[in-house]
């Protein structure tokens, strides 16, 4: 009786834990009875919700947020020689949950083939046909949070030169617009509305102009709350001129957090996608969390658009690249007289390498910050010698089945490549549902 009311009080306290974790980190974590499912397959593994520290880089003795998680691993309870099995299974559980990378699907390869078919009719979607005109907008988030840092420059600094460089690279008959949101007020509640309220069009859709983009740029820093709804709400404005019958249209939403003004940006993406402008809607969550990531991949889900996470001013430069790629096929397909596009030259095989780097960089990551938990937790006394093996154990097994689902998506792409777009969706959905 002792021992079974021992393991109600700590997997109770582990429950209690993993709740204040949530709410520190901005992430829902459920389970049946504070007991949480392990991924036993590919499908599960993709199907798995990030942890609330996924991304994080506790492994590092000079980590900067190390002493917040420390904070969160000393709230465990302690382990000790002895314990039962079941308990040690569901402590192992938990803590896993904390560090789960987020292991994408392999759709997201596919949709990265599909963008570079831009121009293809065999893509068999309107809005990746080339149009008279070439048109981009980006809905950069200028809320408060994007003063925090990333090495020595904010977010808003590394947004803003990533832009810059973007804007300057394109064709000079393509057009580019800026649109910026939460940059009036302060996040304070007394400013909510006013905040909510600003999404301003900086720099009107027109051919690259250095001086006036510069001038832009310097109108704003963040400073409010995060109205991304009633942004893409008015990017729809915005673009009503530019119908999808005569201009190829592309909107990049810039975000490192959800909509924090009572707004649906789901629905109203669903909406603009629909729309006359038929735009591609693509969305950068830059170094976004877990719930972050959740929302901002269905917006780009709704619009049927390409969501990646990024995490500093080199990856938010490639994301953009895509739309430069683009915007020179675009070019190219004037160049040729409007005539239609024969084909479109994919480099499937980069894409692939890619998705390979992702989920090998993402099993190493959470490996080792499992692995720096369980040394911390030895270290203050909470984990004795058999807790610690068993746990040691299973972090090798959680790192062989991942290291095997990647082989295993890695080879089953290899042989999608000479299948149409529309196969390839159908049949990932019916192989791969967690994605």
């Amino acid at each position: 009786m002792a021992c079974r009311s021992r393991w109600r009080h700590i997997v109770s306290g582990l429950v209690l834990t993993l709740s204040l974790v949530g709410c520190s980190f901005g992430s829902a974590i459920t389970g049946t009875a504070g007991v949480p499912r392990m991924p036993e397959t590919t499908q599960e593994l993709i199907g798995s919700q990030p942890g609330p520290l996924a991304g994080t880089q506790f492994y590092l003795a000079n980590y900067p947020h190390r002493a917040q998680i420390v904070k969160v691993l000393d709230r465990l309870p302690p382990l000790i020689d002895g314990m039962d099995q079941s308990l040690i299974d569901v402590y192992w559980g938990q803590l896993l949950t904390l560090f789960t990378e987020d292991y994408l699907s392999p759709q997201m390869v596919v949709d990265r083939w599909r963008m570079a078919s831009f121009g293809s009719p065999d893509v068999g979607d309107a809005r990746f046909l080339f149009r008279e005109n070439f048109n981009v907008q980006i809905i950069l988030d200028a809320s408060g949070s994007m003063k925090e840092k990333i090495g020595d420059k904010t977010k808003m600094e590394l947004a803003k030169e990533a832009i810059k460089e973007f804007a300057e690279s394109l064709p000079e008959e393509a057009k580019i617009s800026l649109r910026v949101y939460g940059h009036k007020g302060s996040g304070s509640d007394a400013h909510k509305q006013l905040s909510c309220s600003s999404s301003d069009l900086v720099y009107q859709l027109q051919t690259y102009d250095a001086k006036k983009l510069d001038d832009a740029l310097k109108q704003f820093e963040p400073n409010g709350w995060t109205s991304i709804a009633h942004s893409l709400k008015m990017a729809q404005q915005d673009m009503a001129q530019f119908s999808a019958d005569k201009n190829t249209n592309v909107i990049y939403l810039v975000s490192d957090g959800i909509e924090t003004c009572d707004g649906d940006p789901v629905a109203v993406a669903r909406e603009l996608s629909q729309s006359e402008i038929m735009p591609l809607l693509n969305v950068i969550g830059f170094d976004v969390n877990a719930e972050g990531q959740k929302q901002l991949k269905e917006i780009a889900a709704a619009s049927e658009g390409l969501y990646a996470n990024v995490t500093n001013r080199e990856q938010f430069k490639q994301e953009l690249e895509r739309a430069k790629e683009i915007a020179q096929k675009w070019e190219q397909w004037k160049r040729d007289a409007l005539s239609e596009v024969d084909a479109v030259l994919i480099d499937r095989k980069k894409w692939i390498d890619a998705y390979d780097r992702d989920w090998y960089e993402k099993n190493w990551r959470e490996s080792l910050n499992v692995g720096a938990a369980i040394d911390y937790l030895t270290a203050t006394g909470k984990l004795g010698n058999q807790p610690r093996e068993y746990l040691l154990q299973k972090r090798l097994e959680r790192e062989a089945l991942v290291t095997q689902s990647k082989e295993e998506l890695i080879d089953y792409l290899v042989g999608l490549t000479t299948q149409t777009y529309s196969e390839m969706r159908s049949e990932i959905e019916e192989k791969y549902s967690g994605g």
